[in-house]
């Protein structure tokens, strides 16, 4: 699949090297040439990848152009870090991490890249969270000899609502994380007035409230 440039990104100068870009004044000049270098180290690779993490231009347009024309050249598709993330899945993050419209443009094929090497949901606490909420409301609502009635169902009901909205939309796991810590320690103090029924959703809730921690990229879902 050609690849679709954006029309306002003006290409640099592109150097003998196929892929290699070169332009003045680049804070990643240094760091791109020294990665691509024969037998560079693992050392030169991080810098790279860490530049690329952190990039600013000054603003958001300038930096995302500099991105695009990067993973334009292909440049980046051979670089790593240490940790075996590739340079281009960086650049892709942080194209991301600007926001709309900028993360609009990514091209599908970077995005694939950089989605084939994201954690999934199960293993990156999601999915674990939204299985202990998940299993703990059940065991509330079915499992027990006296359910929760009143203010108690609804905080339940509440903490399994939350739960799942923070582990599926990244907009609101910030915010999630916080609802259901607070509904947790609310429902461990109810469970001094309703038993089980809401202290074990409660303390399932302190737990989920670690694992729903928003690990996405802001500007996309």
């Amino acid at each position: 699949m050609e690849r679709q440039r954006q029309a306002h990104i003006a290409p640099g100068p592109v150097g003998e090297g196929e892929g290699e870009v070169v332009v003045g004044e680049d804070p990643l000049g240094g760091a791109l040439a020294s990665a691509r270098a024969p037998g560079a180290d693992a050392a030169a690779r991080k810098a790279l990848v860490e530049g690329l993490a952190t990039l600013d231009l000054g603003s958001a347009r300038a930096t995302a152009d500099r991105l695009q024309q990067l993973l334009s050249s292909g440049a980046l598709a051979t670089l790593s870090g240490s940790d075996g993330k590739t340079a281009r899945a960086v650049a892709v993050e942080r194209l991301l991490g600007l926001g709309y419209p900028y993360a609009l443009e990514v091209a599908p094929e970077d995005l694939a890249h950089w989605r084939s090497e994201r954690p999934s949901e199960a293993t990156d606490g999601r999915g674990l969270a939204v299985l202990v909420m998940t299993v703990a409301v059940f065991l509330s609502l079915w499992g027990v000899s006296e359910p929760p009635t009143g203010f108690g169902l609804a905080t339940v009901l509440a903490l399994g609502g939350v739960t799942v909205a923070g582990a599926v939309r990244s907009s609101l796991r910030g915010w999630a994380r916080r609802a259901v810590y607070a509904l947790g320690v609310l429902a461990c103090v109810l469970g001094f007035h309703y038993g089980v029924g809401t202290l074990l959703p409660g303390v399932a809730a302190l737990l989920s409230a670690r694992f729903i921690w928003p690990r996405g990229v802001r500007g996309l879902d």
